[in-house]
């Protein structure tokens, strides 16, 4: 796994946070869809990225893909929730003790960039969102600006539209070999500047904006 590592000081609780109040509340829930193949990645290594995002990370998957996420969890210190994909658009969270959420609007945009496009106006709403592997730390950091700052993060949406469209098919295999630590993130530049655009404002947004987790 190779994710920059967050600094993290000994100050008071919340002290790291903006004092005046969100101007707007994000009710959209973020998921990840996790596909098979990232089995060949291992998946201690699958699991300890999935932690990163949350603590407790709420995915899509196979139910192959869910029991080898449920074996390597303990590792990672993360309680998996699964979601339940029902028929029209619709979900459900379903958490380590069985317990069902309520069924929710769901809107499948992993794997295409372009589907990002209306991401922002979504938070708002109270529903599910699919991310990919690959956006996903991007996308939950631009989540975490939106509240406070909605041009903000619609620049910062504006520059993960832009930068996704450049990716090739060899720049994705160069990011997901960075993810895992195959390949030194200090030379992706050399290797290719629209990865390596990609993975600058990754890095920017994962470093600058934590989470609740954090």
């Amino acid at each position: 796994m190779s994710m920059p590592e967050r600094y993290h000081p000994e100050c008071p609780p919340d002290a790291h946070k903006v004092i005046r109040p969100p101007v707007t509340e994000v009710l959209a829930t973020l998921c990840v869809r996790v596909p098979d193949t990232e089995e060949a990645n291992g998946m201690d290594n699958v699991t300890d990225i999935l932690s990163l995002m949350s603590k407790e990370p709420i995915i899509i998957c196979s139910e192959k893909m869910k029991d080898l996420i449920n074996k390597s969890a303990a590792q990672a210190e993360i309680k998996p929730i699964f979601v339940n994909i029902h028929d029209n658009n619709k979900a459900s969270l379903v958490y380590q003790d069985g317990a069902v959420s309520s069924v929710l609007d769901f809107y499948d945009f992993a794997g295409n960039s372009d589907n990002y496009k209306e991401f922002l106006d979504l938070l708002e709403k109270k529903c599910l969102i699919s991310l990919d592997l690959l956006s996903m730390f991007t996308l939950r950091s631009i989540s975490t600006v939106y509240p406070w700052d909605k041009l903000l993060a619609n620049q910062f949406l504006g520059q993960y539209l832009d930068a996704s469209k450049t990716l090739t098919e060899s720049d994705l295999k160069l990011l997901c070999d960075v993810r895992y630590g195959r390949f030194d993130a200090l030379k992706v530049e050399e290797e290719s500047k629209t990865a390596y655009k990609f993975l600058r404002l990754e890095r920017k947004l994962f470093l600058q904006y934590p989470t609740e987790d954090d």
